[in-house]
């Protein structure tokens, strides 16, 4: 990669410049450019690297048949013999290594803004970002000379759009190579974008900063567009902003759309003036192509031709306690546990397109191992706020259970493969279950299949009010029993912080296994024996309790007691996933601990629907 042109240096210009000091200037413009994408491109291709060797090893190392039928005596290569000594292992340095480096990139986290935390994985990619960016725009500028960045900084910026929309993309090709979901892009993209908005900045400052008509003649319908392009972009940052795009978001969402769109036509009516319109509809593309996906998966998931139209259009809606809604579509199409998918509900939105995040609570395949029915359940829990889940709740409370028009996109999202872990501990916070349930219903499914190396599932979730518990009781109950027939141990413990119920949830306690801690409750007896009917042992059994759950010391018993590598899976507010990140950060899982026997941890964080 070149730094500096080839081309012949000139001294700083006094007056108009030369042709051969325009020609450098072109030359420069054009190899910036050039060195820039190379960068980026050069960084999708080893993060996709990584993601292919990730895949080849799992799938060399992953356990034959005969090895299944015996997963109690191994399960991978990380197996640990609970009798060893605690004494350090040169074999176990790789696995220290990349214990030592998950703690640094993705666990330490920096305060970015009230209420907004960034990893150092991510601060490293938008802080490299930047700095790319301006050590590019003023290398080779002669002192600073704005001669030479002026519009090499509008070059930079516009260059970078095809990046900042893909990046923003629900279908983009960055997400396919990496792996990286959409929903984790989303902080890479902003930050690109602010600092593309910095750099238009620096070019129209500099232009009316020279004094020079020809440079900023609002005359020319070109430099109008320009100026229309550059107002709306800043419009739409504004409105990014976190404080502001919390407190509006839906107008955000509409606004961002309408803004953008002015800014990348006005862009492109400007740019193409000087012959540099090439730059703005690649990005126009990008944008069109992620459309284009989502209107034909949108048409595809809810066409009529796997039974009545009329259902295939129609969604169940339920309330299920004071602010928290059931939506259940019937629908052809498989997606991966932990994924999201976007809901259009034309007679409850303002407008009839307007479409929402949620993450599917529910599972594409039976409990007892079978791929189920070919129509699924697709399953949301939505927790009624403001806006449109305010609507909603609204809407299900004075119908009851009813049915309205439904249109689902999706499913988005990459959620990690539990099935390689011994052990897996979820632990959710509030509406964050939709995401661990899942993960738990499929482990169980796996499980049943003879397709899983788990041997234990820790469920945490922590709640303020009881009637919560009816969100899950029933599905969490069925999964308890699928669990029976298999190896797979299962800790469910949900964690109240308000006021203990006063009875027993009728789903969790119909067997009598429903154990709670706080002694106000009283477990009621099993029903006769019924013939073939084995209840739910001890170890399966959901375990209530008052107050909130001891993280640390959940992470340190199980990552203790575990035999094979552990996963922890966190969904819920942002201060339960940093608690969680600042435990497996401490001495819990350090490098000197693995290098002398203990698993490897590996945490996984729900970003999607959190505000970060």
């Amino acid at each position: 990669m070149a730094w500096s042109p080839s081309v012949t240096r000139f001294a700083p210009r006094a007056g108009e410049p030369t042709a051969a000091q325009k020609a450098e200037k072109a030359h420069q413009q054009a190899e910036y450019v050039r060195d820039l994408w190379l960068i980026i491109a050069s960084i999708i291709v080893f993060l996709a690297l990584i993601r292919v060797t990730r895949f080849l090893l799992a799938r060399l190392f992953k356990l034959s048949p005969s090895v299944k039928s015996d997963q109690s005596k191994k399960y991978s290569l990380e197996t640990i013999d609970p009798n060893q000594t605690r004494r350090a292992s040169w074999r176990r340095v790789p696995s220290a290594i990349a214990s030592a480096f998950r703690i640094v990139a993705f666990r330490c986290s920096i305060p970015i803004g009230p209420g907004a935390v960034a990893s150092i994985a991510e601060l490293t990619f938008i802080l490299g970002y930047i700095i790319v960016m301006f050590v590019l725009l003023f290398t080779n500028t002669d002192g600073l000379e704005d001669f030479y960045y002026e519009d090499r900084a509008a070059h930079l910026a516009s260059c970078q759009l095809p990046l900042i929309v893909a990046l923003a993309g629900k279908n983009n090709i960055i997400s396919f190579f990496t792996g990286v979901g959409h929903e984790k892009l989303n902080v890479l993209h902003r930050a690109a974008a602010r600092t593309c908005l910095i750099f238009l900045w620096i070019h129209a400052i500099c232009r009316a900063s020279a004094g020079l008509p020809e440079k900023f003649d609002f005359s020319n319908g070109w430099m109008r567009w320009g100026a229309t392009g550059l107002t709306a972009f800043t419009l739409a940052t504004i409105m990014s902003i976190r404080i502001v795009r919390n407190m509006f978001f839906e107008f955000f969402l509409v606004s961002h759309i309408f803004l953008v769109g002015i800014f990348m036509i006005g862009g492109y009516l400007h740019a193409r003036e000087p012959g540099f319109g090439n730059y703005i509809w690649p990005a126009l593309v990008v944008w069109a192509f992620d459309r284009v996906l989502r209107f034909s998966r949108l048409l595809w998931n809810n066409s009529g031709r796997f039974g009545k139209e009329k259902e295939c259009a129609m969604a169940k809606v339920e309330l299920l306690s004071s602010d928290t809604i059931r939506l259940t579509l019937r629908r052809k199409f498989n997606w991966t546990p932990g994924q999201h998918a976007y809901v259009i509900l034309p007679t409850v939105s303002d407008l009839p397109t307007e479409a929402h995040p949620f993450t599917i609570a529910s599972i594409p395949k039976a409990l007892d191992g079978t791929e189920g029915p070919a129509e699924k359940d697709v399953v949301f829990l939505i927790r009624g706020r403001s806006g449109f889940t305010g609507r909603l709740r609204d809407h299900a409370a004075q119908s009851g259970v009813c049915t309205v028009p439904a249109f689902v996109d999706g499913p988005y999202g990459c959620p990690p493969d539990l099935t390689k872990y011994s052990t897996c501990v979820l632990i959710a916070g509030g509406s964050g279950v939709s995401y661990t349930v899942p993960l738990l219903l499929n482990l169980v499914h796996q499980a049943r299949a003879n397709e899983s190396q788990v041997r234990r599932v820790v469920f945490v979730w922590a709640i303020r009010d009881a009637d919560h518990l009816k969100w899950i009781s029933k599905i969490l109950s069925q999964a308890l029993d699928a669990a029976q027939s298999t190896s797979l141990k299962i800790e469910p413990t949900i964690y109240i912080t308000g006021a203990m119920p006063s009875t027993p949830i009728p789903e969790l306690a119909r067997t009598g296994s429903a154990e709670y801690t706080d002694g106000s409750v009283t477990p009621t007896s099993p029903e006769p024996e019924k013939e073939g009917k084995e209840y739910l042992p001890s170890y399966n059994a959901p375990k209530i309790t008052n107050g909130r759950p001891s993280i640390r010391r959940i992470l340190q018993e199980e990552i203790s007691a575990s035999t094979g590598p552990v996963s922890v899976d966190v969904a819920g507010p942002s201060n339960l996933s940093q608690s969680v990140a600042r435990v497996l950060a401490s001495r819990v899982t350090s490098p000197g601990e693995v290098l002398r026997g203990s698993p490897s941890v590996t945490l996984h964080v729900e970003t999607f629907g959190m505000t970060r």
